[in-house]
C-alpha cells in the first residue's frame, strides 16, 4: 500500500493517492513508513533468521521510528523540519493535516508505537514480547477510535487534533500492520486462542467480526437515521439497544446450537474409540506373541498377557519393577547391554535371539525384534518389543545344525557316509545341474542317485523348480547361506501327498572366493508337520470335553454360563428374544435309594436324550446339576417355550423307562429375558417357577412371575 501510494504522488494518480477526495491522501512520508515497516514485518519471519536480511530487519524500525519522532516533534514543538514535503510537494493541500504533506499525529503516534513493538519483538525475553503486543494493542485501539471518526463525521473524534488528517487507507494499514506483529508474536494468549483448532479458536473466529462490526454498523445506522430526522437521540439509543441485543442473542444462539452438535458429535466419537480401544488392548493382550516395552533405563513399562503367562509372573511383579536384564541369563546380559545401547542409537532391530528365565528358574528362548520410541527432540524416551518362542524351531535348528556337522565331516572322510545319512544332500554346480547326491534325497525326490547326475532341478523336480531358483538365489549371486527355510511340495515318487522339507544351502567356493555351486541339506519334517497338526486338533478335543457332562454328553454348567452370557449380550446389542427353562426329575432321589444310582445315572441318561430331542438344533441343553438341566432357546419367547415344555412333560409321563415300572415325571420352570435382566436373575426366574411347580404337585409347567428390573436389582443388593 506504501508503494502504491508513492507511485500515486510521482504519477499524480488520485486513486493511488487517496481512495475518495474526501477521505484525505496518505501523507509521503507515512507511505515510506509504511513501507520500511512492511519489509522490516517481513524479514521478522524464522525463515530469514541468521541470514543479511534478518540483519537488515534490525534496523528498518529504527529507521519508522525516525520518521515518527521527527513528526511528532514538529506537532510538540511548533517547528518545520522539513521532512513533509522532502520527496513530494502538496500544493493542493491534498494531506488534510494541520501542515502541507504532513502525516496526522495519529498516524505518527502510531507508527512510534509499531516501530517499538518491531524492535521488541526480535527480543527472547517474554517482558519484551508482552510490551511488543500491548503496543500493538494499543495501536489497534487508537485506530480504531480514528475509523470512528472517520464513519460518524465531524461530530464524533473526528473534531479532535489527534485525529485531523487521518486518511482511511492510512488507518487500514497501520490496523494490518498491528494484527501482523501480532500474529508473529510467539504462540501464547489470545493468539493461541484465536488459531486454536478446538472448541474456543472455532467460537472466537466466529464471534469476534461480528462483535467488531455489528456495533459499527448499528452506530452508523443511528447516527444516519438521527441525521435523516427520523427520530431523536433518545429513540436512536433504544432501536441500537434492541437491534444489539437481538443480534447478539440470536448469535449466541446459533454458536450453542453448533456447539451442541459439535458436542454430541464428539461423544459418538469418544465412544466408537472407547470400543475401538478396548478392542485394541484385547488384541494386544491376547495375541500370539509377547510384547513389553522398555522405558530409557531397560525397567519394564507394559509387558502383554501372553508373555507374561510364559514367564510365570503377575504383571505387578514386573511392570515398573524389573529390568529386561533381570529376566536374562548371565551369558545374555552382556550381549544384551551392548546391543541395547547400539539399539537407542540406531531406533531397531529383528530377530535377536535371547534366552529368557522364567520365575521358576526354566529358560525360555525367545526372538526379539524392536523399534525405539523417541521425542520431539529425538530424545530416546522408551522401546517397543515384540517376542515370539523360538523353543521348537531352537530344537530343529539345532538338531540340523549338528547333522550338518556330521554331514560335513563324513563328506570329507567317507564317501558311503555321505551317501547314506539321514538327511537329504546334494551338490549343485553353477547350471543347477546334480553333481552329486546321497540316497535319502534321491529317495525322497523319487529317483536313483545314478538318474540325478548331471540331470537339473527342473529335469528331477519339475513342480518345484521355479521356487527352489529364488530361494537359491542368495547363494548362487552373494554367496550367503541360506539357512532353515521350509520347502512344501509333492514329489514324483509321491505325487498325490504334500510334503514338508526343512532345507539349508550352503555356498562352494573356490579358493578365489568364487562360488562354484551349492550344498543343499534337506530334512523331511512331513511327519513333525502332520505330528503338529494332530497336537491342535487334539487340544481342540480337550477343550470341547471341557465343555461337556460326561454323563449325558450334553453341555455342562460352565458352557451353559458362556452361552447364556453371550446370548445375553447379542439381546440387549441387537434385539431378539431369549428364553430359558429349567426342568427337574420329580422324586429323582428316590429313585437313586430304591434302585441304585446306576439305575439313576440311566434315567438321567434317558431324559437327557428326551430333552434333546424335542429341541430345536439352535437350542443348547445343559445339564445343570444333579438331576437339573436347562434348556436356552435363543429368539424364542415364553409361550413356545411353556409349549415345548409341555411335550416334553406329557412325553415323559407317558413313557417307562426300564428298570421301572411306572413312569416318571418332571418339573418345568419358564423365564424369558426382560430389558436389562442379567443371566443370574433370569435362571433365578425360571428356578423359583420351578419351585412352585413343585409345590403344586409337580408333574407340570409353571410359567415365572414378571418381574420389573428394579425390583430385581434391590433383592439382587
Amino acid at each position: 500500500m506504501g508503494a502504491l501510494v508513492l507511485i500515486g504522488w510521482q504519477a499524480d494518480i488520485e486513486l493511488f493517492k487517496s481512495i475518495h477526495s474526501e477521505l484525505g491522501a496518505m501523507a509521503p512520508a507515512s507511505a515510506v513508513a509504511f513501507v520500511f515497516a512492511g519489509v522490516s514485518l517481513l524479514l521478522l519471519r524464522p525463515d530469514y533468521d541468521g541470514t543479511r536480511l534478518g540483519s537488515v530487519a534490525r534496523v528498518l524500525p529504527w529507521v519508522v521510528l525516525a520518521i515518527s519522532g521527527m513528526t511528532l516533534a514538529e506537532y510538540l514543538l511548533h517547528i518545520n523540519l522539513g521532512i513533509d514535503e522532502l520527496l513530494f510537494r502538496d500544493p493542493a493541500h491534498e494531506v488534510q493535516a494541520a501542515y502541507p504533506g504532513r502525516m496526522s499525529i495519529i498516524g505518527a503516534l502510531g507508527f512510534g508505537l509499531l516501530g517499538t513493538a518491531l524492535l521488541l519483538i526480535r527480543h527472547d525475553s517474554r517482558t519484551a514480547h508482552r510490551l511488543a503486543r500491548l503496543m500493538a494493542l494499543t495501536t489497534s485501539v487508537l485506530l480504531l477510535m480514528g475509523l470512528l471518526s472517520l464513519l460518524y463525521g465531524r461530530q464524533s473524534l473526528y473534531a479532535r487534533p489527534i485525529f485531523h488528517g487521518v486518511a482511511l487507507h492510512t488507518i487500514v494499514a497501520l490496523l494490518l500492520l498491528a494484527f501482523g506483529i501480532l500474529a508473529l508474536q510467539p504462540a501464547r494468549g489470545f493468539k493461541t486462542l484465536l488459531a486454536s483448532a478446538g472448541a474456543g479458536g472455532k467460537l472466537s473466529r466466529r464471534l469476534l467480526p461480528f462483535a467488531f462490526l455489528t456495533p459499527l454498523a448499528l452506530g452508523w445506522l443511528r447516527l444516519q437515521g438521527e441525521q435523516a430526522d427520523l427520530y431523536q437521540t433518545g429513540v436512536g439509543v433504544d432501536l441500537m439497544v434492541v437491534a444489539m441485543v437481538l443480534l447478539f442473542v440470536s448469535v449466541i444462539w446459533w454458536n450453542a446450537l453448533l456447539l451442541d452438535v459439535a458436542d454430541t458429535k464428539a461423544r459418538r466419537a469418544k465412544a466408537a474409540l472407547r470400543e475401538a480401544a478396548d478392542e485394541m488392548v484385547d488384541l494386544y493382550e491376547h495375541a500370539p506373541c509377547g510384547y513389553h516395552s522398555l522405558d530409557a533405563d531397560g525397567v519394564f513399562v507394559r509387558i502383554n498377557d501372553t508373555e507374561l503367562s510364559w514367564l510365570g509372573y503377575a504383571r505387578d511383579e514386573v511392570v515398573g519393577k524389573l529390568t529386561f536384564l533381570d529376566l536374562l541369563t548371565p551369558g545374555n546380559t552382556n550381549f544384551f547391554e551392548e546391543s541395547f545401547q547400539t539399539f537407542k542409537f540406531q531406533g531397531e532391530v529383528k530377530d535377536v535371539e535371547f534366552e529368557m528365565r522364567r520365575k521358576d528358574g526354566s529358560l525360555l528362548p525367545v526372538s526379539l525384534s524392536a523399534t525405539a520410541v523417541r521425542d520431539a527432540a529425538g530424545r530416546f524416551v522408551m522401546s517397543r518389543y515384540t517376542v515370539f518362542d523360538i523353543t521348537e524351531r531352537r530344537l530343529a535348528r539345532q538338531a540340523l545344525a549338528r547333522t550338518n556337522e556330521l554331514v560335513r565331516l563324513r563328506l570329507t572322510e567317507i564317501e558311503q557316509i555321505y551317501r547314506y545319512a539321514p538327511v537329504g544332500l546334494c551338490n549343485f554346480d553353477r547350471e543347477y545341474r546334480y553333481v552329486r547326491i546321497n540316497d535319502r534325497l534321491a529317495q525322497i525326490n523319487g529317483f536313483s542317485p545314478e538318474a540325478h547326475i548331471g540331470k537339473t532341478i527342473w529335469d528331477m523336480v519339475p513342480e518345484l523348480a521355479d521356487h527352489l531358483r529364488e530361494i537359491y538365489r542368495p547363494v548362487y549371486e552373494r554367496g550367503e547361506p541360506v539357512l532353515d527355510v521350509e520347502v512344501h511340495g509333492r514329489t514324483h515318487q509321491d505325487p498325490e501327498t504334500d510334503h514338508d522339507w526343512l532345507a539349508s544351502y550352503l555356498p562352494l567356493k573356490s579358493d578365489n572366493g568364487e562360488v562354484i555351486g551349492m550344498t543343499a541339506v534337506v530334512l523331511d519334517i512331513t511327519e513333525r508337520k502332520r505330528t503338529e497338526q494332530a497336537l491342535r486338533e487334539s487340544e481342540a478335543a480337550v477343550r470341547a470335553l471341557s465343555m461337556t457332562d460326561p454323563l449325558t454328553g450334553l453341555a455342562n454348567r460352565r458352557r451353559l454360563d458362556e452361552a447364556l452370557r453371550s446370548e445375553i449380550h447379542r439381546v440387549q446389542r441387537y434385539g431378539g428374544r431369549l428364553s430359558a427353562v429349567i426342568t427337574d426329575l420329580d422324586h429323582f432321589k428316590r429313585v437313586n435309594d430304591e434302585h441304585g444310582h446306576q439305575v439313576g445315572d440311566s434315567l438321567l441318561n434317558e431324559f437327557a436324550h428326551l430333552i434333546r430331542a424335542h429341541c430345536r438344533e439352535t437350542d443348547l441343553v445343559a445339564r445343570f446339576g444333579g438331576e437339573e438341566f436347562v434348556i436356552l432357546m435363543p429368539e424364542v419367547g415364553v409361550a413356545e417355550a411353556l409349549a415345548c415344555a409341555e411335550r416334553m412333560r406329557s412325553a415323559l409321563a407317558q413313557q417307562i423307562i426300564p428298570p421301572l415300572t411306572q413312569p416318571v415325571t418332571a418339573s418345568f420352570g419358564a423365564a424369558e429375558l426382560v430389558p436389562g435382566e442379567s443371566e443370574g436373575s433370569l435362571l433365578r426366574r425360571a428356578d423359583k417357577a420351578l419351585y412352585r411347580g413343585k409345590a403344586a404337585g409337580r408333574n407340570c409347567v409353571v410359567l415365572a412371575e414378571a418381574e420389573t428390573l428394579v425390583g430385581m436389582e434391590r433383592r439382587g443388593a
